[in-house]
């Protein structure tokens, strides 16, 4: 299976949201600078205040922005729009907020058995069946990060049938998959980063690598709900910009 798919369409919340954010990364709204109003960006847009609305409590649920009552909605001193370890963020909107296109292609999809090291992340027998997804992510149409996810047929199977979530997409975006689509709230990542290379990248093709040393991240995620129960487990590989992290540390006073 191997088909290219364009990212869901996304509300007008969410439209308004990337421009704000691609504004925030490109510094055409500078740290500390007072966004304009809910009614400028709704006439400007052609929006309702509402959508307006909509997005400036993500900006704040992210820490892109902060507001300040009869006063307005300003930048934050340091967003951290470029670190995926910060927050659960999908992999469009980091792509998104360090000012590119994201594109998006599976590679494959099928339902297997669990291994025994994948069993042991979900905490599941080994043998259980799981959805194992193959993607790729693009920014600009470059390729730069690839995915393996796990998902366990029980966490969907109640709200879709396998052949629906065997469908290319149907799993993007991540995050909102397990809202929307399973009613799970995805509490909290485990990961563990490793260095590699390119040479041990699964889909070498896909990237095209000139030098087969050439440096990489791998990241394993295990994904838990509210009740800590894993509900899924992701491997990415991540290459040229997206291995590169900017991360914000805070230092507590004693």
């Amino acid at each position: 299976m191997d088909q290219d798919l364009p990212i869901r369409q996304p509300s007008l919340a969410d439209q308004v949201y990337e421009i704000i954010v691609k504004g925030i990364s490109n510094g055409a709204y500078a740290p500390g600078s007072l966004l304009p109003s809910e009614n400028q960006l709704a006439e400007r847009f052609n929006v309702s205040r509402p959508t307006i609305r909509a997005a400036f409590a993500r900006l704040v649920e992210r820490g892109f922005v902060k507001r300040q009552r009869g006063v307005g909605t300003f930048v934050a001193e340091s967003p951290s729009i470029v670190n995926p370890l910060y927050q659960l963020l999908d992999v469009h909107e980091r792509i998104s907020a360090r000012g590119f296109e994201p594109g998006f292609r599976q590679l494959r999809s099928e339902i297997i058995e669990a291994d025994g090291k994948v069993a042991r992340k979900l905490s599941v027998e080994a043998g259980t069946p799981l959805l194992h997804i193959h993607k790729v992510f693009t920014a600009d149409d470059k390729p730069i990060i690839l995915f393996e996810n796990f998902i366990p047929t029980s966490v969907f199977q109640e709200c879709l049938t396998m052949e629906q979530a065997l469908q290319p997409g149907m799993t993007e975006p991540f995050f909102e998959f397990f809202t929307r689509q399973c009613n799970i709230n995805v509490k909290y990542l485990t990961s563990i980063i490793n260095p590699e290379v390119a040479r041990n990248c699964p889909y070498k093709e896909v990237f095209d690598f000139d030098d087969p040393c050439a440096p990489l991240l791998v990241i394993e995620d295990i994904g838990y709900d509210e009740n800590d129960t894993p509900v899924f487990f992701s491997i990415e590989y991540l290459v040229d910009e997206a291995s590169s992290f900017h991360v914000i540390r805070h230092v507590e006073n004693i």
